[in-house]
């Protein structure tokens, strides 16, 4: 027998773990197709919705800022139409004034004529060069006869040109912007100035204006002017306020006209479209909180979503019936792999619907090594007869065997056995005796071994056996069983005999055979060591 280890209990933990490191996963080849086939849907469609989610979010956003863009501009191109409008108006009464300044009956007849004629104005005043107020209608404040220095008059008288003035608070208390027009007489002298004011507080043209249009739910318009003050807003508690800061504002009265995204001044995320309106240096602005802009994105992505159920729940069944049509063949391959040495093996395989290239190229592998093993193991079983005692085989059949075990893969398990103190059974009884004794183990070994197990006398008092397709542990039970029974039978001449065994498998570490038999030796000399009568594996 060989030579033992120097720590034979190191070699066999150390063999006991890379064999728990070399065991495959616990899944079959239906159970990784079907996982890597939906970890690729499940991939591809998350990545499908997280583009489709970007496209439809990314067009929300630029169809609302397009639309408030669009709505900005329509409303700055009212209130320019409005204003022209207006000084058409004051235009022709400028002509008419200038004709008749110093008649105070056709200035009350005109200011009476133009806030009855224009609705838009909330009233009419007439101003001379110097501020004082010529005519006024409605005069409910009593300002005939005064001189104004209001922001708005005097910027009028200043420019003596058509112009709108920037918000500010009248004689009368009130918020207002002055649209007003120069008078000049027929030799071109300048006398004064015809205007209407519109209140800012109350229901104006710019209500009107803005109402007008058609734009999304949630979008708001305000405007302001060139001192960035609040002509128009929703809230009308913030209708004179000037704005600390606003980007679509300074856009607007840079003269610029578009849309951006950005936030408000309580920092919400707007969209927001913006146009100036020339002649009075005026921003509009329509924007629309971002968030509400995108709550149908939600609604959109779950309907998406419920729409791919019924063809995801479809997608999922073909993959079922496909797994299970691809793997069924190799699965029925592995199971008979796991028996090549039986004798059903060979119909076993031939009954396999291998419908695929790869799969039939296994079967008729495994058909011809299965052909080719049960032949040499019928040869190698005849020619075992050679030992003429015990009718096992010898060691010469006993190679052949494990070397075709190592060509065709095959996992296999060894037992080395040796008969306890058989020395002294020579030695008592005589060789004779010893002989029924030889005779009497090699009969329990043929009882205790299956159809394709192999017996062989190595030699003298020692055995072994060839476990094809047997695990450590099976191979572990089949040690005691037969140990149990040597250890029970009542042997002619001799009476009870005991028996060692060591037992060892082909796995990583011990590849060839040469370092199986070596490692089932060792450990039946660690058996012998621990008090023989034993199995150790």
């Amino acid at each position: 027998m060989a030579t033992p280890a120097d720590d034979p209990n190191s070699a066999i933990n150390e063999q006991g773990s890379r064999a728990k490191l070399s065991r495959p996963l616990p899944i079959d080849l239906r159970g990784l197709i079907l996982f890597f086939v939906l970890l690729s849907v499940l991939a591809t469609l998350c990545n499908s919705l997280y583009v489709a989610y970007r496209v439809q979010r990314q067009s929300l956003i630029h169809t609302t800022l397009e639309a408030n863009a669009a709505y900005a501009a329509k409303v700055a191109s009212s209130i320019g139409e409005f204003l022209n409008s207006a000084h058409s108006r004051l235009n022709y009464s400028a002509t008419t004034l200038g004709q008749h300044w110093n008649d105070p009956e056709v200035l009350r007849k005109e200011a009476i004529r133009l806030q009855a004629q224009d609705a838009d104005f909330n009233s009419i005043a007439i101003v001379d060069a110097t501020g004082k107020v010529l005519q006024a209608y409605p005069d409910t404040s009593q300002i005939v006869g005064a001189t104004l220095t209001s922001e708005g008059i005097q910027q009028a008288l200043k420019e003596r040109r058509p112009s709108v003035s920037a918000a500010y608070v009248s004689a009368a208390g009130n918020l207002v912007v002055f649209i007003s027009q120069p008078v000049f007489n027929p030799s071109g002298e300048f006398l004064g100035v015809v205007g209407g004011s519109v209140y800012l507080l109350k229901q104006s043209t710019f209500h009107t204006i803005i109402s007008r249009h058609f734009h999304h739910e949630g979008t708001f318009a305000f405007i302001a002017d060139g001192n960035r003050r609040l002509l128009y807003h929703p809230d009308q508690k913030r209708i004179g306020e000037v704005l600390g800061w606003s980007l679509t504002v300074d856009a607007a009265l840079r003269g610029e006209r578009g849309s951006l995204e950005g936030p408000n001044y309580k920092g919400v995320p707007m969209l927001a479209g913006f146009a100036q309106v020339p002649d009075a240096n005026w921003a509009v602005v329509a924007q629309q909180p971002r968030d509400l802009s995108l709550a149908p994105l939600g609604q959109l992505m779950r309907d998406m979503v419920l729409d791919m159920i019924p063809a995801g729940l479809l997608g999922l069944g073909l993959i079922l019936l496909g797994t299970t049509l691809i793997a069924r063949p190799l699965r029925q391959l592995s199971a008979a792999a796991d028996q090549l040495a039986a004798p059903q093996t060979t119909e076993q395989l031939r009954q396999v619907h291998a419908w695929y290239r790869d799969a039939s190229a296994i079967r008729q592998a495994m058909l011809t090594g299965v052909q080719l093993l049960q032949q040499k193991l019928g040869q190698l079983s005849h020619e075992a007869q050679s030992d003429p005692l015990t009718g096992l085989a010898n060691r010469r059949a006993m190679g052949g065997v494990l070397d075709l075990l190592a060509k065709t893969g095959q996992a296999y398990s060894v037992l080395a056995l040796d008969i306890d103190h058989f020395k002294k059974v020579n030695d008592t009884f005589g060789h004779d005796a010893g002989d029924v004794a030889l005779k009497s183990v090699a009969d329990i070994l043929k009882q205790n071994s299956r159809t394709g197990d192999l017996a062989c006398r190595a030699g003298g008092e020692e055995f072994a056996l060839i476990l094809p397709d047997t695990p450590l542990d099976t191979a572990r039970v089949i040690a005691e069983r037969i140990r149990e029974h040597i250890a029970q039978t009542e042997v002619p001449q001799v009476g009870r005999l005991t028996m060692s065994i060591g037992v060892a498998c082909r796995n990583a570490d011990t590849p060839m055979p040469e370092s199986v038999l070596k490692l089932a030796d060792e450990r039946l000399y660690l058996a012998k060591q621990s008090g023989r009568n034993r199995v150790m594996a």
